[in-house]
């Protein structure tokens, strides 16, 4: 790879300053990779394809990427008061057809404070800066995936090769296999236009401060795949630029620091610091025309989840069998049928029968939205402070709103399969001494196929949490000690992590920020001992 740049900047008449920037940068890949193999070796020992009796296979394999990019860019300030900004990008990849792609963007700020007019009002409020900003933007993908693996030739259908998994004649024949998806030769870049306005205040001899944004961000031309298409088509669908987003958010952080001179004999500096923020996302574009509710469809915000609204327990076998047919949510090994202590569902539609319907947003069955998987507010608040060689940290980390609904035998215990080892809750269910237990009567399997396995309100979790990430604290030996030893600084500090944790997840010792359910190595709290030696 290289990059080429030059830039320029000057003041002209104690006022006016301007800076230009260009510039050009290239990367090129080449990769390839060979590979031969051969089973039944004759000995361990000597593992080399000489001393093997089964076929030879090899392979090789070259991928090929080059990105080609020119860049401009201008400042203009006026009077330390007005500032303007624009930015250019011509880029092309090798990745589409399509190779090249305009990303422009540009931003204004305006310093109110610094106005003439503003600084009576502004020395009245203490207000030590103000500035009005704002911005538009467009930038570019072109990184294409699938799974984990980067596609360098997404506008190709390849084949792959190689022996068939079957003898005839003693040998596996060699065999071409069709493309995995059929491949569009009109792909192009990704785009993300962002519309951004914001403010930054800043009060009492900088004490106080706020910075707040609100944005609008439009996601288009997203690489995914085409509608749709019945199984006889014979293999997965073309990848095109078929989808839109739109994505509103705003963003806060409010800061105060100061020193008070003297506590104690000593000054005392700390400082508090409090950043949240919150996004919500539309598709405005995708090819669903059905609008069915196993896809993305039009309309959707990110993060819907579609549910049955539980009420409760039936009380006896005849209220069971007097209910609504509800035997599309039930498990096999129960015949699908429904006796006291089972989960009773509610008849939204009043047909009958409780099911999911056609799957489509226009017929749901029985489903609605009952919440949102999506992290909501996520917010954080840091706290510090300095007194006679003490300081003290303290970072909390939270999240406002978010839901999720339980997976996994780490949750439901032996309610998705018989023979795993009973968790806590399993133990708080229906019998006819206990007809508001947290689960239902003791029935395995309907946690992985049954009624458990269905969103529903009952079981839906709250998922929101604040956490003390971390505290710190720590003590500083005085300098006037410290030298005598030769040593600059000496500091004695104890760390902890994970120290306290609020939550709303029925399992003891989830992680909150993880799925309820969803595997995980066992939530650590970290208590640690140190020394900072400086010479």
């Amino acid at each position: 790879m290289y990059n080429l740049y030059t830039d320029f900047h000057k003041t002209f008449g104690g006022k006016h300053y301007v800076q230009a920037l260009a510039g050009v940068n290239e990367e090129k890949l080449y990769l390839e990779t060979n590979e031969s193999r051969r089973e039944n070796l004759i000995t361990s020992s000597l593992p080399t394809p000489n001393l093997a009796l089964g076929i030879m296979n090899v392979n090789q394999n070259i991928e090929e990427l080059a990105l080609i990019g020119f860049f401009a860019r201008l400042n203009y300030i006026y009077d330390s008061k007005y500032i303007l900004e624009f930015n250019g990008r011509r880029d092309g990849t090798s990745r589409f057809p399509n190779h090249w792609g305009f990303f422009p963007s540009a931003s204004a700020a305006w310093l109110l404070s610094q106005e003439n007019f503003f600084r009576g009002v502004g020395n009245t409020l203490k207000i030590s800066q103000l500035k009005l900003r704002g911005s538009y933007g467009v930038l570019g993908n072109q990184v294409v995936k699938s799974g984990n693996q980067e596609v360098y030739y997404p506008f190709i259908s390849t084949m792959s090769s190689g022996n068939i998994g079957w003898y005839i004649d003693n040998t596996r024949p060699f065999a071409v296999y069709m493309p995995g998806s059929v491949a569009a030769g009109d792909l192009t870049w990704e785009t993300v236009r962002n519309i951004n306005g914001g403010l930054d205040l800043s009060l009492f001899d900088s004490r106080f401060d706020l910075s707040a944004d609100i944005y609008t961000r439009y996601t288009e031309n997203m690489l995914t795949k085409s509608k749709t298409l019945p199984a006889l088509f014979g293999t997965g669908e073309p990848r095109i630029n078929g989808a839109d987003l739109k994505t509103k958010g705003w963003e806060l952080s409010v800061g105060y620091r100061d020193r008070i001179n003297n506590v104690g004999g000593s000054p005392l500096s700390f400082a508090l610091r409090f950043m949240i923020a919150d996004s919500r996302t539309w598709i405005t574009r995708y090819a669903n025309s059905t609008k069915i509710l196993s896809d993305y469809y039009v309309g959707q915000e990110l993060g819907e989840m579609w549910g049955y609204e539980t009420l409760g327990y039936f009380a006896s076998d005849e209220e069971a069998a007097s209910w609504a047919d509800q035997s599309a949510l039930g498990n096999p090994q129960n015949n699908y049928r429904f006796y006291a202590g089972d989960l009773k569902f509610k008849d939204l539609n009043g047909d009958g029968k409780i099911d999911g319907g056609k799957g489509t947003v226009d017929d749901p069955g029985d489903r609605r939205i009952i919440g949102n998987n999506r992290h909501r507010y996520p917010y954080s608040i840091s706290a510090e402070a300095d007194w006679n060689g003490f300081d003290l940290r303290l970072f909390f980390q939270g999240e406002g709103k978010r839901d999720v609904y339980p997976n996994g035998i780490n949750y439901w215990g032996i309610y998705s399969t018989p023979w795993c080892s009973p968790n806590a809750i399993n133990f708080d269910h229906w019998t006819p001494e206990t007809p508001n237990a947290y689960l239902p009567r003791l029935k395995p399997e309907i946690a992985g196929n049954g009624e458990l396995s269905h969103v529903q309100t009952k079981y839906l979790q709250d998922a929101s949490f604040l956490r003390l990430k971390n505290a710190t604290l720590g003590y500083t030996l005085p300098a006037t000690l410290t030298r005598q030893w030769k040593i600059d600084r000496l500091r004695f500090f104890f760390s902890g992590e994970n120290l306290l944790t609020f939550h709303h997840i029925k399992v003891a010792g989830n992680d909150p920020e993880k799925s309820p359910g969803e595997a995980f190595y066992p939530f650590q709290r970290i208590l640690s001992l140190g020394v900072n030696l400086n010479f």
